[in-house]
């Protein structure tokens, strides 16, 4: 159910273009939408379990992914600000809001002080290089929205759990085989192909 939940971004990032950046999806882009969409609800139906505050959390993160592409994408053009600009300023404010969340929670600044780790040297390197890649990161995906669009974006990162899942099934060990699960994996795959051809070719 998460993998459909989670895909539900991509209508959201679609909307969120034809509203707030007056973008108008071609009919083989809503096709392949639909489709990849179809094929997280085939995925689904072999895992409906409910839980309420995951749907919530997961709604809201959609709605936020949705936001900050779409967002990211108007304030390139509308502002004509440096794409370098436009991330500095991305990370700024999430790093603020980081810090207000470190410092009004109670208790949060002492665990960070006393966190047991700080001494080894080895968590210390990995934290900060796992850091750079998150800046990475960052950078990657800005540069595929303000190349391309915040839908093109959302969709590459749900072709890579496609991708992920794919590999999941051959490598890990815990996949449990379902034709459901298998044909809406593959569903999800074909309108990523559509998507792909109708978003380069046009």
């Amino acid at each position: 159910m998460m993998v459909l939940l989670r895909r539900a971004s991509i209508l959201m990032t679609m909307i969120l273009e034809k509203v707030m950046l007056n973008s108008q999806p071609s009919n083989t882009v809503q096709l392949s939408v639909g489709l990849m969409l179809a094929g997280a609800l085939v995925a689904a139906l072999g895992d409906l379990s409910f839980n309420m505050i995951g749907y919530i959390v997961i709604f809201f993160n959609d709605l936020f992914t949705a936001l900050n592409g779409v967002i990211m994408k108007r304030t390139a053009e509308e502002y004509r600000k440096s794409k370098m600009t436009v991330l500095f300023l991305n990370s700024f404010l999430s790093a603020i809001g980081v810090a207000i969340i470190i410092i009004f929670v109670p208790g949060e600044v002492e665990k960070v002080q006393n966190f047991a780790e700080w001494g080894n040297t080895s968590f210390v390197f990995y934290l900060v290089f796992a850091s750079l890649l998150g800046s990475v990161l960052n950078l990657a995906i800005f540069l595929c929205t303000s190349t391309n669009s915040a839908l093109t974006t959302t969709v590459v990162g749900c072709l890579k759990n496609v991708l992920t899942s794919y590999l999941g099934m051959f490598i890990g060990g815990d996949y449990i085989f379902s034709w459901l699960s298998f044909l809406g994996i593959n569903i999800s795959i074909a309108g990523s192909l559509i998507y792909a051809q109708a978003t380069f070719r046009g």
